[in-house]
C-alpha cells in the first residue's frame, strides 16, 4: 500500500527491479494528497521493504 502525503504524479512500481519474472497489476498512477493505492506484485519471492521502495518511481512529487 502506498500513501501520498503530497501530489504524486505517475507513480510506477518497476517490478523488473524486484526480480526477472516479477510483474505488477498497475501502470502509472497519479495520487492526490491523502490518497492510497495498493499495487499487487507477482512472480517474485520474498523481498524487503527497502527493495520495494527502491523500485518505486514517480515523475514529480509536490
Amino acid at each position: 500500500m502506498v500513501s501520498a502525503r503530497t501530489l504524486v504524479r505517475d507513480l510506477l512500481l518497476q517490478a523488473d527491479r524486484l526480480g526477472p519474472a516479477a510483474a505488477c497489476d498497475r501502470g502509472p498512477q497519479t495520487l492526490l494528497p491523502g490518497e492510497r493505492v495498493r499495487i499487487r506484485v507477482t512472480g517474485c519471492g520474498g523481498v524487503a521493504v527497502q527493495d520495494v521502495r527502491a523500485a518505486l518511481y514517480c515523475v514529480d512529487v509536490t
